[in-house]
């Protein structure tokens, strides 16, 4: 059950249902996740899963701080627990995230933020669509019990002892995976606030929404929210001169976010 019902249940809750994948989607779903050093950089292709960290940990085994500058990636998200890990690895070795194309999910939830500085590259975006600790937010909002909000998660055909049976796992699952992505956020110095706001139906709900996958912030608004010194190579404004922005993502300001915590 682990990883790979957590990657689902995040991509469940989020804010539009997966649907077919987009080009921009499909060239970052590489399994494994190809990885590569060449120079001072070490590039990463593909999602996050078992099989995506080994691979990892293949092509950076032996590398020491400060013998690389900048991590290149292209991702779709996977696995919250694989994607802390690449994260963790970029904070350590004080790397600057550098996205081509695509980082969403659990790329923009755990390596985006763990960069020492980022880069968007032209027409590149960065979307967001929810974390672990979204189930906790969607439990609140519909007023429920976590054990009511997982079991929605849960394969239909099951029988009511099996349903009962997969809500304890992924309640025993999150009793391990939730400090861990506490702990990951608080010793980069940052709430999560811009990875869990908007999930469920909120962005459904708001003008303009037309299928979007997630959401997204202007450079300022990331700013606000923690993720500083974060440029963008494009000509204009990041939000509007990026067509995959516009495509994939809902504008959120930092104080839309931060109200709907509240």
């Amino acid at each position: 059950m682990a990883g790979g019902l957590m990657a689902m249940a995040v991509t469940a809750a989020g804010a539009a249902p997966p649907g077919p994948l987009s080009p921009d989607f499909e060239s970052a779903k590489a399994e494994p996740a190809t990885v590569r050093v060449q120079g001072d950089t070490v590039y990463y292709t593909g999602n996050f899963s078992k099989a995506s960290q080994a691979a990892f940990n293949t092509a950076v085994a032996g590398i020491g701080r400060g013998q690389l500058t900048r991590l290149v990636i292209r991702s779709g998200g996977g696995d919250t627990a694989a994607g802390r890990h690449v994260g963790r690895w970029v904070r350590d070795m004080a790397l600057v995230v550098e996205v081509d194309v695509i980082c969403f999910s659990s790329c923009a939830d755990y390596v985006f933020p763990a960069g020492r500085a980022r880069v968007i590259r032209a027409d590149a975006f960065v979307g967001w669509h929810g974390n672990e600790r979204q189930f906790e937010v969607l439990a609140a909002r519909r007023g429920g019990r976590l054990a009511d909000e997982l079991s929605r998660y849960a394969p239909p055909n099951l029988t009511p002892s099996q349903r009962a049976a997969f809500v304890q796992d992924f309640q025993a699952l999150l009793a391990v995976t939730r400090p861990d992505e506490d702990d990951f956020y608080a010793r980069l110095g940052l709430s999560d606030a811009f990875a869990v706001c908007a999930v469920g139906d909120v962005l459904e709900k708001r003008p303009g929404y037309a299928g979007q996958k997630g959401w997204g912030f202007s450079l300022d608004d990331m700013a606000r929210l923690g993720l500083r010194h974060t440029v963008y190579l494009g000509d204009g404004r990041y939000e509007q001169a990026s067509s995959r922005f516009r495509q994939h993502l809902v504008p959120l300001s930092a104080d839309d976010c931060l109200a709907l915590l509240r």
